[in-house]
């Protein structure tokens, strides 16, 4: 178990995946009902069946030109070349699913689905991008503290002596920061200059608790400094978890 500690960036304009993360794409319905004609179907094309017919040399190339590596069953998606995938289409079946993609479907028939008290599970924008992209964001965004990687890392694992350290030196708020993790206490920017004065007072002491100390805590005080300094000077809330 570790302890993680994060921003809260939904509150923040100066957040670039706000508008991502606020905005729903997909939906799962606990059934389906009437709306069966607006569900997502998955593809699948059967490469045993397709090699019985077409010719396990064919099928050879589809895969190589695709860069597949399975047999047997596989989504259609895998499939990138449009004239390979026209090609084995007698060999594709779809299967219905729970999940609709609101973005398609008619401005009415959204807000149906939407309304429909039968939504069991959602994906945002932000978690539909791939990480290429989310990465790509967050080396942009001014609220990634973690090296342009986000705005959520892992602090310590749980048992870190840091806590224990820095009661030691009655540094209180980074003491107590397994008990906020555990609360889920949320603390406005302003606490995050208090912050900032306890890491600094800590740097001080660290070295008389010897140099394996200093260098095993070092990655971690990097971090919460981080942390601390975007969200006093972007005014944003922090946390721990």
């Amino acid at each position: 178990m570790s302890i993680s500690m994060s921003i809260k960036e939904l509150e923040s304009d100066k957040a670039l995946c706000r508008d991502a993360k606020k905005k729903t794409v997909q939906v799962f319905l606990s059934a389906i009902g009437k709306f069966s004609q607006y569900c997502d179907k998955n593809r699948y094309i059967d490469l045993a069946a397709a090699e019985a017919k077409l010719g396990t040399e064919k099928v050879a190339e589809i895969k190589k030109r695709n860069r597949l590596r399975a047999g047997g069953e596989i989504m259609a998606e895998k499939i990138k070349e449009k004239n390979d995938l026209e090609l084995l289409k007698p060999f594709t079946r779809e299967e219905i699913t729970n999940w609709f993609t609101l973005e398609p479907l008619p401005k009415k028939i959204q807000e149906e689905v939407l309304s429909s008290g039968l939504v069991t599970d959602s994906v945002n924008a932000w978690d539909s991008l791939s990480f290429d992209e989310m990465y790509a964001t967050c080396a942009k965004c001014e609220l990634s503290w973690d090296k342009g990687r986000g705005c959520i890392a892992t602090l310590i694992p749980s048992n870190s002596p840091l806590p224990e350290i820095a009661n030691k030196y009655g540094l209180k708020f980074i003491a107590g920061i397994p008990k906020y993790a555990e609360k889920g206490t949320v603390f406005e920017a302003e606490k995050a200059k208090e912050l900032l004065q306890e890491i600094k007072k800590l740097r001080e002491e660290l070295p008389a608790e010897g140099k394996m100390i200093v260098h095993r805590l070092s990655g971690a005080m990097d971090r919460l400094e981080s942390l601390a300094k975007t969200c006093s000077e972007k005014g944003v809330r922090l946390y721990f978890s």
